[in-house]
Formats: structure tokens, C-alpha cells, sequence
């Protein structure tokens, strides 16, 4: 990370910095931070050879301009994008240019947007088909997989039987045909008419493993099975 020798005098918990020029993000260092704005939240008091560290949270304007990679790798290792540990002897006093409210908001609404990127490739394809629904809706979430799965899955297939119901006659291992999908219930999901034993039943579809994991029906239904086990 650049540093200056130049030291900010008087920072104090709420006050609004700036991020100086030729400032490179710290983890990586691959690209520059120079201009982010945002509120000190903490100061750690036990200085090292290369300073004060600071603890800042970006403010509405930053947090609009943060790369989507970058936020997307920070999800799928768990850290905060929200904020950044820096040297005092990086940022300086800068004029706030909103509220802490405005800061939530904003946050609430990338944290929505990006909330299946922890799941790293897997929540690029299910962002991609929930698009822009209200992940807590779960009926009308049911309702957009139903239709993506009915067209793209291709009937009848077999699949494997990933976990067995209570009381059920179907167990773990047991192959079935999956002839099409039925009913929608706010439990169980989406369920299969699928065949097995020469006789018909209903099967929670995320409970099913498409037997063979190279064609596009295995992908689908292993998209599916982990958007439901993290909905």
C-alpha cells in the first residue's frame, strides 16, 4: 500500500475522510482507492511502525461506484465490502455528503443485489434466474423456477434420489423416471410425477439428482437443489 509521511491531526469516531490519491486497495493492490469517501468508524489506538489504522465505511457515493467484482469476490470469501482498515497517514478530513441512513439503505440494497454471490459460480447462474424477484417471496420464487426448469428440462429423465421422505416408500438410492413436474408447495417446492416400481408418485424435485451429471438436466436440477437448500 502507498503511504505518506504526512500524518491527519484530531480524527475522531464519525468523522468524514477521504481517501488520498495514489492510494492502492490494500488486499490486492490492483487497483486504486484514491477519492473513496466514507466515515471513520473505529480507531485502533495501538499504532505500528507504519501508523494509526483506521476503520472506515464508505458513504453512498463510494459504495455506487465499488467494482461488482469486487464485491463479488469479497462475498465468496466472506469479507466486508462495506468498509476498509486503512493508515491514518492514507485518508484525510473530507466533508460528509450524507447520513448514516442514506449509508444503510445503500448497503441494504447492494447486499440484496449481491446476495448470491457467496455462492460463487452457482449464485451467478441462480441470481441469474431470479433476476430481480424478492428472494424471501418463496411462492413466487417456486413460480420462476417452475418455469425455467418446465423449459429447458428434458422429459422423461432418470434421477437419484438424494434424501428419502418420512414414511415414504421411495428411499436414498432408489432410481426413478421423472416424466414432468406437478404441484407447488410451500414445504417441498417444486415436485416431479416420476415413476418408480412401475408405479406413479409426486417427489420434492430437490430431493432428485439428474443420473447423468453431464447432461444440461443435472445442472439444472443441482441448480435448483442449491438455491433451495439456501433459500
Amino acid at each position: 500500500m502507498k503511504t505518506t509521511n504526512q500524518k491527519n491531526m484530531e480524527l475522531k469516531t464519525g468523522n468524514s475522510v477521504r481517501v488520498k490519491a495514489g492510494v492502492l486497495e490494500p488486499d490486492t493492490e490492483q487497483f486504486e482507492i484514491g477519492g473513496w469517501q466514507g466515515r471513520i468508524v473505529e480507531i485502533d489506538t495501538t499504532s505500528t511502525d507504519e501508523g494509526t489504522l483506521v476503520s472506515i465505511e464508505w458513504d453512498v457515493e463510494t459504495l455506487k461506484l465499488l467494482p461488482a467484482d469486487y464485491i463479488i469476490q469479497s462475498e465468496i470469501e466472506g469479507l466486508g465490502w462495506e468498509m476498509m482498515v486503512l493508515f491514518e497517514a492514507n485518508i484525510e478530513k473530507a466533508d460528509s455528503r450524507d447520513t448514516v441512513s442514506d449509508v444503510k439503505k445503500m448497503q441494504d440494497e447492494l447486499s440484496e443485489k449481491y446476495y448470491w454471490s457467496s455462492l460463487g459460480e452457482d449464485g451467478v447462474r441462480i441470481a441469474a434466474v431470479l433476476g430481480d424477484a424478492d428472494r424471501n417471496d418463496d411462492m413466487k420464487c417456486f413460480d420462476i423456477w417452475n418455469d425455467y426448469l418446465e423449459a429447458r428440462l428434458s422429459f422423461p429423465f432418470k434421477a437419484i434420489v438424494s434424501e428419502s421422505q418420512e414414511f415414504g416408500l421411495i428411499n436414498v438410492g432408489d432410481t426413478v423416471v421423472i416424466h414432468s413436474l406437478s404441484t407447488i408447495n410451500d414445504r417441498f417446492g417444486i415436485n416431479a410425477k416420476v415413476k418408480f416400481d412401475s408405479k406413479d408418485y409426486e417427489f420434492p424435485l430437490c430431493d432428485l439428482d439428474a443420473s447423468d451429471n453431464r447432461s444440461a438436466n443435472y445442472q439444472l436440477l443441482y441448480d435448483y437443489g442449491v438455491w433451495f437448500a439456501n433459500r
